[in-house]
């Protein structure tokens, strides 16, 4: 709809009662590059067909944020309204990039890549860079001090790094990672010519 979406309804249902204590949700629009510029949720109302009912207020964070409910919930028609939201530097969107109902009866509204190669921690030999790959599609460029967030999605045999803003290293936003080696002493290879080997070390 036009505007802020204040008032929208993301309705889910399941086709029999699932049970679950818990909700977790990634608030904001999903690449990191456009994150800021898209409204996120700040206060969400979460409804059940049985009569639940439960206001949360959301952090301004690109990072997963769990819900803990006060009871376990049993329901099949669950119901997320926007009530309020955290504003966007040049757009009224608002967006959630990603949800799950902590259950394993329930399953997830968008199944992230899970490609078990890349994910984990990753540093080239020389230690002038690192990349941290983790299993819900995010990744980290760099030092606690200096830190890009970035996003990554798999591409045949490959998988496409896409990062806040141009790295010097590789002089580009976009790294393609590529395995080489063995599953016991694996490496990657970015671009072509950058090779990161695991950071068992925590360097």
């Amino acid at each position: 709809m036009e505007g802020e979406g204040v008032g929208e309804t993301l309705q889910i249902k399941y086709k029999s009662p699932i049970n679950f204590r818990s909700l977790s949700i990634y608030n904001g629009f999903g690449d990191p590059k456009l994150w800021a510029a898209n409204n996120r949720i700040k206060k969400l109302k979460i409804t059940t067909e049985t009569g639940n009912e439960e206001v949360v207020t959301l952090k301004d964070s690109l990072s997963r944020q769990v819900i803990e409910f006060k009871n376990e919930i049993r329901a099949k028609e669950i119901s997320l309204t926007i009530q309020e939201v955290y504003k966007g530097t040049n757009t009224e969107n608002t967006a959630i990039a990603e949800l799950m109902f902590d259950s394993e009866q329930a399953g997830s509204a968008l199944v992230p890549p899970k490609n078990t190669w890349a994910i984990g921690k990753w540093k080239t030999k020389s230690n002038i860079a690192r990349i941290q790959l983790h299993n819900d599609g995010t990744c980290e460029m760099g030092y606690e001090t200096a830190k890009m967030l970035c996003t990554w999605t798999e591409k045949g045999d490959k998988v496409i790094v896409s990062l806040e803003a141009t790295l010097p290293l590789t002089n580009t936003d976009i790294l393609e990672i590529k395995r080489r080696g063995n599953a016991t002493d694996p490496t990657i290879e970015i671009n072509g010519k950058h090779e990161f080997v695991l950071n068992r070390d925590e360097v």
